[in-house]
């Protein structure tokens, strides 16, 4: 996890890499079939999929897309899902995401989180990947989230959440800071009351053997 700042005719040329790759909507296991239930939260793009081995075919989870001043939704780069599912889950643990301009055609509006809830496979090895991120600057650079791969195996009838995109805090000096967090964990509940706890989940890292196309 790490931030760069890159001259921005470089960034079009990842951007345009990152955009060859089909968004494939992700599809739940069959009825009968072990689950667990999983929110997905992010200000960018989040894939995933039972690990074989190989990566490059996981399924699309969660993608932002960019918002005018009063929400308003752009044409041009809508979220996926447009209507995220909710299943009835434990409370969120995480706090939100940064809302965030994009690297090019900034009067587009900004990207901003979406939470979407989801069936996974329980006992097999489930691979998730956030795409690179790229947030742009008043300037001729922008701020930079490299890819994150990592594998996780859940258990029947859990709860979970992952909580992966970009996020800028201001630190004591007043300047700003991007951080990248890419975390998956249990969500723990406590009680009646409603409260959670994360249990964090010990991740894998996946081979970097690409899949065949499908």
């Amino acid at each position: 996890m790490f931030l760069k700042h890159i001259p921005l005719y470089a960034g079009l040329i990842l951007l345009t890499a990152c955009g060859m790759r089909p968004w494939v909507p992700y599809v739940e296991p069959a009825p009968g079939a072990d689950t667990a239930q999983l929110r997905v939260i992010t200000n960018g793009e989040v894939r995933g999929g039972v690990y074989d081995g190989c990566v490059g075919n996981e399924q699309g989870l969660a993608r932002a897309g960019r918002f005018y001043g009063d929400h308003l939704p752009s044409i041009s780069y809508p979220q996926s899902p447009v209507m995220p599912p909710r299943l009835d889950m434990p409370a969120r643990f995480a706090p939100k995401l940064s809302d965030y301009l994009g690297a090019i055609r900034m009067a587009e509006g900004n990207y901003s989180e979406i939470v979407a809830e989801y069936r996974v496979p329980a006992g097999k090895p489930f691979v998730l990947a956030l795409q690179t991120l790229q947030a742009g600057t008043y300037g001729s650079s922008y701020m930079q989230c490299s890819e994150q791969a990592a594998v996780f195996t859940f258990e029947k009838g859990k709860n979970y959440e992952v909580f992966m995109g970009i996020n800028s805090i201001t630190a004591k000096d007043g300047t700003t800071q991007v951080k990248c967090p890419f975390a998956a964990y249990e969500l723990v509940s406590l009680g009646t009351r409603g409260l959670v706890l994360p249990s964090m989940l010990k991740p894998t890292a996946p081979s970097g053997q690409k899949c065949p196309v499908r």
